[in-house]
């Protein structure tokens, strides 16, 4: 998809957004009785089968280290869990659970990682960690950590999007990270989810949000 592109569909989403803030106005003040709904409202309380049953401040729950990333992502066992992905350096390729090595070794070359995933609200494990590892790769290079309150969603959490966002945000992340060409899902979401989001066009626009520059 074209940027140009990308960006009238980011136009359009806001344009939708706007819209429901002014249907919710209309609704406070038709059910003035009922209890009011503000900014601080929580999200929906409705949730698929998928979406995690515990809820805590996983993304406010101290500092990470140097190589380690939290996100949000589908599991195999139909579950919406979030996970910690660790990169320390080695000098050679360790890769636990041994399940996602086929996964790591078709979409990466020449690696020598000690890479670790952590399933922090289940069992089952996913596919969707590819940026993630960037982003844990990049850190651990760089000898920056990434704050504990910040989400990065792969290139391929579009499924259950809306859900996924819900999830991030109720257990305390102020900033999720998610692909521009996955913006139009989000127009599912509640508005109030959107001050939440940080887009990316690329990889590399996401390392550059990510990580300060160094200069030489």
């Amino acid at each position: 998809m074209s940027e140009e592109k990308i960006d009238k569909l980011i136009e359009l989403n806001e344009k939708i957004v706007s819209q429901n803030d002014e249907i919710i106005n209309l609704l406070k003040q038709l059910n003035s009785s009922d209890e009011e709904i503000t900014a601080d409202t929580e999200l929906p309380e409705e949730k698929s089968e998928a979406i995690t049953k515990e809820v805590n401040e996983y993304f406010n729950n101290g500092d990470l280290d140097e190589g380690e990333v939290l996100f949000v992502a589908n599991s195999q066992d139909n579950q919406i869990d979030i996970y910690k992905l660790g990169v320390k350096k080695s000098d050679e390729l360790i890769i636990s659970p041994s399940q996602i090595e086929k996964e790591i070794l078709n979409n990466f070359d020449d690696l020598n990682y000690e890479i670790t995933l952590e399933n922090l609200t289940g069992n089952g494990l996913t596919s969707q960690f590819k940026v993630p590892l960037l982003v844990a790769i990049e850190s651990i290079n760089n000898n920056q950590a990434i704050q504990s309150n910040i989400c990065v969603l792969d290139d391929e959490s579009f499924i259950n999007l809306p859900d996924l966002l819900r999830v991030a945000i109720e257990n305390k992340a102020e900033n999720v990270y998610l692909p521009m060409k996955n913006s139009i899902a989000v127009i599912q979401a509640p508005p109030m989810i959107m001050d939440y989001l940080s887009f990316y066009k690329n990889n590399d626009d996401l390392l550059e949000q990510l990580f300060e520059k160094k200069e030489c």
